[in-house]
Formats: C-alpha cells, sequence, structure tokens
C-alpha cells in the first residue's frame, strides 16, 4: 500500500489530485502529483520525506486526538481501528465505535502497546514524533506496517494546521472533498476577521495560569495570540517575537497584565474559586476582579477529554468566533460560544 520514501516508482492509484499542490497556509507538507511531502516529520529534522500510495488504506490507527476531526470531516472515521490513550477521546461518534470494539485501545499516556498495536492489524499508522518515540516507531515499521508521520503540530498558524486536512485527503483519495472544506474554512475565518477591523476598542487580553514557579503562556507571533488580534482584541504580549511558548514568573505575568481586560484560557480550571485555591496572589488581576475569565472547557467529554484539544485546531473559524463574542459581543450576538465559557 505505501511505497514509503522510493522516488520515481510508478503507482497505480488514481487520486484527485492532478497537479502540484503547495499548501496556501501549511509550511510543514505539500502534495505532489504522485506523493505526498512531509517537509519536518518532527521537531529539528534536517530531512523531508516523501510518501507514495498504492491504494486506499482501509484500517487506520492514529496517535493523537488531534487527528481525529479531520477523519470526521472527511466522513472517514469508519477507517479508524486504533487509538493511543482512548479517554482523551471526545468525540462522540468515535466513542460510540469504541463501545462495540470496532476500535481498540493501543497504547497509554501517550506510549504505543506494539502487541496492542499488532493485534488491531493496521494497514497504516499515522503518527507524531516529538523527538523521542522513533525507536518504538521503528519497531513499528520493523513489524511490516507502514508509518506516515504527521507533524501538523509544528505549524505557526491557525489556518496552516487547519490545512492538514489535505494531507487526510490525499491519503485516503479525499482531495477534492479536503479542498472544499478548507476553502469553506478560510472562507468563514475571512468573514469573521474582517468583521473587527474597524472596532474601535481592543480590548486586552491575557492567558496561562502559573505551573509551580512559572507561568506559562503564547509568545506573541503564536496562532493563540493571532486569534486575539484577529478578534479584535490586544494581545498582552503582542510585541514579544516568538511563536512558541513563554515561560515567565508570576511577578513579570503580574506587571503588564494586572490591568487587562480579558483572561482568556487557564488550563483545566473550572471556577475562579479553583483559581484561587490554587494561588491566592490570581485575586490581583483586574480580570479576575471583574469576572472577565474565560476558558475552553464547555465541551468536556464523559472520561475528561477536552474537545478544544481535539476539534478546535481543525476548527479554527469556531474558535474565532467565539473570542470575537467574548471581546466584542455586538459583533455577533447570535452567536453561542462553542468551546468557550466564563467560568463562575
Amino acid at each position: 500500500m505505501l511505497l514509503g520514501c522510493e522516488k520515481n516508482k510508478p503507482t497505480d492509484r488514481l487520486h484527485e489530485t492532478l497537479s502540484s499542490q503547495s499548501m496556501d497556509y501549511a509550511t510543514k507538507f505539500n502534495i505532489q502529483e504522485d506523493y505526498l511531502r512531509v517537509i519536518e516529520p518532527w521537531p529539528g529534522s534536517k530531512s523531508a520525506i516523501e510518501y507514495r500510495f498504492e491504494n486506499i488504506p482501509q484500517r487506520v490507527v492514529v496517535t493523537s486526538t488531534t487527528h481525529l476531526p479531520y477523519l470526521e470531516l472527511l466522513g472517514l472515521e469508519d477507517k479508524l481501528v486504533g487509538f493511543v490513550g482512548t479517554p482523551n477521546i471526545y468525540s462522540e461518534k468515535i466513542n460510540e465505535r469504541l463501545k462495540v470494539g470496532e476500535i481498540k485501545e493501543v497504547g497509554i499516556n501517550g506510549k504505543i502497546n506494539l502487541e496492542l498495536l499488532l493485534a488491531s492489524q493496521p494497514d497504516l499508522v499515522i503518527a507524531f514524533d516529538l523527538g523521542g518515540e522513533s525507536s518504538t516507531l521503528d519497531k513499528i515499521v520493523e513489524a511490516g506496517i507502514p508509518i506516515v508521520y504527521n507533524s501538523d503540530f509544528l505549524e505557526e498558524t491557525a489556518l496552516g494546521r487547519a490545512e492538514w486536512i489535505k494531507f487526510f485527503g490525499y491519503i485516503f483519495d479525499e482531495s477534492k472533498i479536503a479542498d472544499s472544506i478548507f476553502s469553506g474554512m478560510v472562507e468563514r475565518y475571512q468573514y469573521l476577521k474582517n468583521l473587527t477591523q474597524n472596532v474601535t476598542e481592543r480590548p486586552s487580553v491575557f492567558s496561562g495560569v502559573v505551573y509551580g514557579d512559572t507561568w506559562f503562556l503564547p509568545g506573541g507571533k503564536n496562532w493563540s495570540a493571532q486569534f486575539i488580534k484577529d478578534a479584535g482584541g490586544t494581545y498582552v504580549w503582542e510585541d514579544n517575537l516568538s511563536s512558541g511558548w513563554l515561560e515567565l514568573s508570576f511577578e513579570t505575568v503580574l506587571d503588564r497584565a494586572r490591568e487587562a481586560r480579558f483572561w482568556i484560557g487557564v488550563a483545566s480550571i473550572n471556577t475562579r474559586t479553583e483559581l484561587i485555591a490554587q494561588d491566592a496572589r490570581y485575586e490581583l488581576f483586574e480580570a479576575y476582579q471583574a469576572q472577565r475569565i474565560y476558558n475552553y472547557n464547555k465541551r468536556i467529554g464523559n472520561n475528561g477529554g477536552f474537545d478544544f484539544f481535539e476539534s478546535a485546531y481543525a476548527r479554527p473559524d469556531l474558535v474565532l468566533a467565539d473570542i470575537i463574542r467574548i471581546l466584542h459581543p455586538e459583533l455577533l450576538p447570535d452567536h453561542p460560544t462553542y468551546y468557550f465559557q466564563k467560568i463562575p
């Protein structure tokens, strides 16, 4: 099925993709006429991997909840036969297939169990590698099961990450549908972004919580910060040039964000009481005092899985609509937030 990295080897598989296709937003993969090219398969990788396919995978294992919404959007969830860490899954459709045994647990805590994976009999594994998984993945290949690396998490823009639906579309020969879905998503995103271009007030926003002695929050060029800008807000660290994540002291964050109007994104915290129990100093922030704290906990599964960490990466249009509704409710008065809600 998978011809891997062999160049110039012919394939009899008929693709809907008829010519080379550069991505509009994604930078970590592209599609050529007869192969899929993952440019940076894992962080720091110096060489790309090219994949050629003979036929369409019928039994697939994926290793991240962020892969699941692409399968659902393309109507391909019936091809999923195994997953690593099933309690983290939010999707109702996929959980129903789990209940009847059509999908098997093939590992826990992000670690693949080779024996369980082999028992699920996949003909393809779509995996991600943060830099330390290669030995396990190599064993899967040695067992005769091909692996395709997905590095959507390395994208620096929300639309870039969402464009990975085309990656799945190519693998399953559904490129036309994937292109159509993504085009509609971009159209909705641009429409929403345009709503905020002439707002007279851009309220200040900060994010994150402290763990131990360190406050983790998005850099100024991070895709999360871009959502705030596109939603008509001002991210407190917008002058920062990092596209990654900042690690700051509590005092540093308090000094800059004390008077910020909104606090959006507080990890697993569900109430202001929980927040203040974690660290009494949170009370010093104006957003805490004014009860303007919002979290992405509106959709949590029975096992505690956050849908935000599953489907939001594939639906940046919904995330943007939510944040506009929070910052400028007058612009989307009829939009009930999908992922976010004010914590009581």
